[in-house]
């Protein structure tokens, strides 16, 4: 099934979706993974990179393509990304420690601290192997969206993409998460929303423009449907899913002007 019917990534799907870096890339040292397969417009990784190791040019909804040999793994690309969709992964050290590290972007609170013991989790969510947070990075470039760098065995290098932390004995308010990034519109505001009403998808959009903006839903939906779901007690089915509405991509005004048709 793809990542439309599941909600995340199989990594059957991501391979025959995107390319990957080799095994001997993978072997000098730390290397971007991008885990983009859906062709929506957008490009801010492909303008963040300073080695210009990321090509989406044109059209924007190009998926993006890494140039494994330019990349230096520096990670700013992971919180540039819109989608959270880019990774880096280190698995040089794997001979003499048997240890890799996944960096992935991280909008959840509270944030984890170098050294705590975590459980690495894989695209489902599934957790899959005990993990040590060795850097924290949120810098005021990055935009509220901290860069977390795990150790994990290194044969779980290739699956796991975020953490489950330790629960916090000390409560925080989620609200400030976003949720459809295209829109900024964050969970307190979808949660306001269901509570002046919103009883489906299409109710929230158009109090909040939830999926409203250039991807055009593919990356909140789910997000709103689970939201949906958890607030009201309801089934997937029943708070449905959004219309669409053409153009299902951007277009030129001179393509429309000259009749042009894709």
């Amino acid at each position: 099934m793809a990542i439309e019917d599941t909600g995340y990534l199989s990594i059957n799907e991501l391979k025959c979706r995107q390319k990957l870096p080799g095994e001997a890339r993978y072997e000098k040292g730390p290397v971007a993974v991008i885990e983009c397969v859906q062709e929506i417009p957008c490009n801010p990784c492909e303008a963040a990179c300073p080695k210009n190791a990321i090509l989406i040019g044109e059209p924007i909804t190009n998926l993006p393509v890494l140039d494994e040999d330019a990349c230096i793994g520096c990670g700013i690309c992971i919180a540039k990304c819109s989608g959270l969709a880019i990774f880096v992964v280190d698995k040089s050290g794997k001979d003499s420690t048997g240890k890799g590290k996944v960096s992935f972007p991280y909008e959840f609170y509270p944030l984890p601290q170098k050294g705590d013991k975590v459980k690495g989790v894989n695209r489902s969510g599934e957790i899959v192997c005990d993990a040590v947070v060795t850097s924290v990075i949120n810098p005021k470039s990055y935009d509220h969206t901290p860069v977390i760098t795990i150790e994990v065995p290194v044969e779980w290098a290739d699956e796991v993409r975020n953490m489950k932390a330790a629960p916090s004995n000390e409560p925080e308010s989620d609200d400030d998460m976003i949720v459809c990034r295209c829109e900024e519109v964050t969970l307190g505001e979808i949660r306001q929303a269901i509570r002046e009403g919103a009883r489906d998808v299409t109710g929230v959009k158009r109090r909040v423009r939830a999926g409203m903006g250039l991807c055009q839903g593919r990356t909140c939906e789910k997000m709103v449907q689970q939201i949906l779901c958890q607030e009201l007690g309801l089934s997937p089915d029943q708070v449905g899913k959004s219309s669409a509405r053409p153009p299902v991509r951007p277009i030129t005004f001179g393509r429309l002007a000259k009749g042009e048709v894709e």
